[in-house]
């Protein structure tokens, strides 16, 4: 196998540069300066730049190195070759053809009587060295690029600083050469030089600059390296502190939005005069004349939408903002750029425009109109536009404007737009983030506004709160004939679409109820009454909807049939849909229960006082227990959550009182009080806390939770809040239990240890007899109204959730997960209950 052909030359020049002496360097370049002298062909010229890099690259690694030697070598060998390398290759072939003419003028004797067999041009020798010197030039800039770049200068030290500072006219020279490596090796050590504090800094600023307009407006394109690294140089020059004293006295006005053609006589003449003063205002204190920013804004345009070089551009514009540089086509690559920060498919990009358009939008004057422009965008955009990315790109910049803006600007041009906004993105958007968002986004605003649009607020939630009671369809339209005329089919379903349109608002005002109450609390404590009617409204219709319907299924199917009708219907709502219109007209205010639950249940957090103390709460209470049967898996968990949040404010003992008010209300009342309707709940008039604590009620609500439990769509957040609503109500049940059924309880077990009945039977002997029992007891019990004594309910909760349990094992085809929760609740009731007790049957 043959060897690599690999030469190893360049590698012992930079290990010998890394080791060697520095006043040996010298004697290293002379060879190389040979060779550059005899030849420019470009095989040799590319070995001799490899060899100079990697000499550069072993001094960096030299432990020798020293800062000042360094910086007088490459003062040396830039400042010897520089000169040569920025002459043109005009003036280069010029001067070499005027030497070789010299050398044949001088004749001798001697060469008048020699014969020369070739002619006599060829046996001149010429000289390369200077067609090759900016080599030797790019070597010393690559050097200090290097040394500048690795910290290898100790720039406190002012004696070393004013070594540095001479490297500042030579990089601006080197600018000038006709080689482009060493214009961008140039632009590269004079971003480095304006960071430190050099004196020769700020008067070669303004001569950089049309050096580099010079070559931005040479170069066919903004591909290459060298214009990067203009471009680069631009924006370090802008942010500089040098050019922060430039401009200290600039102060830029706004740009008028109209145009000269739009105006008319004197108006049009004054905003000429206008322009005219604002130019010479610009052109006295700016880095940039308009020409140069016009002309730099249409260089860097294309590069926007570049990703290799996207970040170079916004650099550089952003550094045009900080300084508050003035020209129309700035505001035209603004209005580029607010798009880009909604369209753009790239979340850095986004990023970048979002911080670029702010920035914008913070430090430049804008006029009212253009202002409220900005804001428009933004709403319409989050609200509408059809991606999430675009979406939550301008909630993004939405929250930083609530933010950051001032009272003064942001109430006036922005509050009650971005209100509307949010408003929208929290009712109807789809995507669950943007909700959140908006969510987040919303109460923040709000705390910024003062008491007369607080005012405006309430009157429109107000407003669409109203649409709940007017969208429900009043009777007699469902007996309209099907075969009507067109304009009752066309009346119809205008009807139908204005009643969804209401629903949607009733729905928006609860959830911004629910936010603004969950961040604002006691202090709108005053719009509680209106808050409260709302939410029982919109429970109330709820439950009238989908009980009317139940009840008239349950005529023809059975109640069990409609039940699981329903669920399956509302399971098909979030998938592929129902075909059977009926069930989905029953199912239309699901949403509105569901926000009209979360919304109450936010204030039950952020104000329990307020929530549980009132009477005017105890309907609500009363219609959340209710909602636990609903088909609707969302609204089970909803009103399973605040039957949760009523228990962690509750007692146990609270049952024994609520059952002797009940008992009290029911003899007060009398046999003649009327029969409630299925659709609708008992007025309550005992005390407020109280509501859910009477047994009968518990068993209501535990009828509910069996409901949820034999449900085929039983979630697993669901169960886990199930078993802890049902362990409090076996708590309140076990505080019934007269202590002296407790202290007894030792008595019913016999000498074998096992548990008996009052027939004497043990409880192998009486399973299939109980199994019977209890489903002949779940029959009259029905929804839990059947009577039973305190002392019996804990027995009775506990034949019901085992029911569950055994139902499942039957005929659930081998599944688990009633059982499952079934299992954990009894798990924790058995470590509550006393050893006495368990004892029992």
């Amino acid at each position: 196998m043959k060897e690599a052909k690999v030469h190893h030359g360049p590698d012992c020049f930079q290990i010998l540069a890394s080791i060697t002496v520095f006043e040996n360097l010298r004697t290293m370049l002379v060879p190389l300066r040979d060779i550059l002298s005899e030849t420019d062909t470009p095989k040799r010229t590319k070995i001799v730049d490899n060899v100079l890099r990697h000499i550069s690259l072993g001094l960096n690694r030299n432990k020798t190195y020293s800062s000042k030697n360094v910086l007088v070598f490459c003062y040396n060998i830039i400042n010897q070759y520089l000169a040569m390398s920025t002459k043109s290759a005009k003036d280069t072939l010029q001067s070499q053809q005027e030497a070789e003419r010299k050398t044949r003028l001088r004749s001798t004797i001697e060469d008048a009587a020699t014969v020369y067999v070739k002619r006599k041009d060829a046996l001149v020798k010429r000289d390369y060295l200077q067609a090759n010197a900016h080599r030797f030039v790019q070597f010393g800039l690559d050097i200090v690029h290097y040394g500048l770049k690795r910290n290898r200068f100790d720039v406190d030290d002012v004696e070393i600083l004013g070594m540095i500072d001479p490297f500042v006219d030579l990089a601006g020279n080197g600018m000038y050469s006709r080689f482009n490596s060493i214009i961008t090796t140039s632009c590269k050590i004079w971003t480095m030089l304006v960071r430190l504090p050099l004196p020769s800094i700020e008067p070669g600023i303004p001569v950089v600059i049309r050096r580099l307009f010079a070559i931005f407006r040479q170069a066919p394109s903004t591909n290459s390296d060298m214009i990067q690294n203009c471009f680069k140089l631009l924006t370090a020059l802008l942010r500089s502190k040098s050019a922060e004293k430039l401009m200290e006295d600039h102060k830029p006005a706004e740009l008028p939005m109209e145009t000269e053609k739009s105006k008319g006589g004197k108006g049009k003449d004054k905003g000429k005069k206008a322009g005219q003063t604002q130019k010479k205002h610009v052109a006295r204190n700016a880095l940039l004349d308009e020409n140069q920013l016009r002309d730099l804004i249409d260089f860097i345009r294309p590069d926007i939408e570049e990703p290799e070089r996207q970040g170079t551009a916004f650099s550089l514009i952003r550094a045009i903002l900080t300084r508050r540089m003035i020209v129309d086509s700035l505001y035209t690559l603004l209005d580029t750029i607010r798009e880009l920060m909604i369209t753009a498919q790239a979340s850095n990009m986004r990023e970048m425009c979002r911080l670029t358009w702010f920035q914008f939008l913070m430090d430049y004057p804008l006029g009212e109109k253009r202002l409220n422009n900005a804001m428009s965008f933004i709403v319409q955009n989050a609200s509408g536009y059809e991606f999430e990315s675009g979406r939550t790109s301008a909630l993004e910049v939405m929250g930083v404007i609530i933010d950051r803006f001032v009272d003064n600007i942001l109430l006036p041009n922005a509050a009650e737009p971005f209100f509307l906004g949010l408003v929208l993105i929290i009712a109807k958007d789809e995507s669950a983030k943007c909700r959140e968002m908006a969510s987040h986004l919303l109460p923040v605003l709000i705390k910024r506004f003062d008491h007369q649009r607080l005012a405006r607020v309430w009157l429109l939630l107000d407003q669409w709160s109203a649409g709940i009671s007017n969208s429900v369809e009043p009777p007699s339209k469902d007996h309209r004939t099907a075969g009507g005329d067109n304009d009752d089919e066309t009346a119809v379903a205008e009807n139908k679409v204005q009643r969804q349109k209401m629903r949607e608002l009733g729905r928006a005002a609860l959830q911004c109820y629910g936010v603004i109450f969950e961040s604002l609390g006691e202090r709108i404590a005053k719009r509680l009454p209106q808050f409260l009617s709302t939410v029982n409204t919109a429970l109330s219709v709820s439950l009238k909807t989908w009980k009317t319907a139940e009840m008239q299924m349950n005529a023809g199917n059975g109640l069990v049939n409609a039940i699981e009708d329903l669920e399956r219907t509302a399971a098909g709502l979030h998938t592929n849909g129902s075909n059977d219109s009926s069930q989905q007209d029953a199912l239309v205010y699901w949403e509105t229960a569901y926000m009209a639950l979360n919304a109450f249940g936010k204030l039950c957090k952020s104000m329990p006082q307020a929530a549980f103390g009132n009477d005017g709460q105890s309907g609500i209470w009363l219609l959340v227990a209710r909602h636990l049967t609903h088909p609707h898996t969302w609204v089970r968990l909803s009103a399973a959550r605040l039957v949760g949040i009523y228990a962690s404010n509750a007692e146990a003992s609270w049952v024994q009182a609520a059952d002797l008010e009940a008992q009290s209300q029911e003899l007060a009342d009398g046999e003649g009080s009327a029969l409630v309707p299925e659709w609708q709940v008992e007025e309550y008039r005992g005390t407020p806390r109280f509501v859910l604590m009477s047994s009968d009620r518990l068993r209501r609500i535990v009828h509910g939770f069996v409901v949820q439990l034999g449900s085929r769509y039983l979630s697993e957040e669901l169960g886990n809040q199930i078993v802890k609503n049902l362990f409090f109500i076996a708590k309140c049940f076990l505080s019934c239990v007269p202590q002296s059924v407790i202290d007894a309880g030792a008595e019913g077990v016999n000498e074998q240890g096992e548990s008996v009945g009052e027939d004497g039977k043990g409880d192998d002997q009486t399973l299939e007899e109980d199994e019977e029992e209890e489903e002949e007891e779940e029959e009259e019990e029905g929804d839990g109204k059947q009577p039973i004594s305190q002392d019996q309910n804990l027995l009775w909760l506990i034949r019901r959730v085992s029911a569950i349990g055994r139902t499942e094992l039957i005929r659930g085809r081998g599944l688990t997960t009633r059982r499952t929760y079934c299992f954990r609740w009894l798990a924790a009731v058995i470590s509550t209950l006393p050893p006495s007790l368990l004892a029992r049957k």
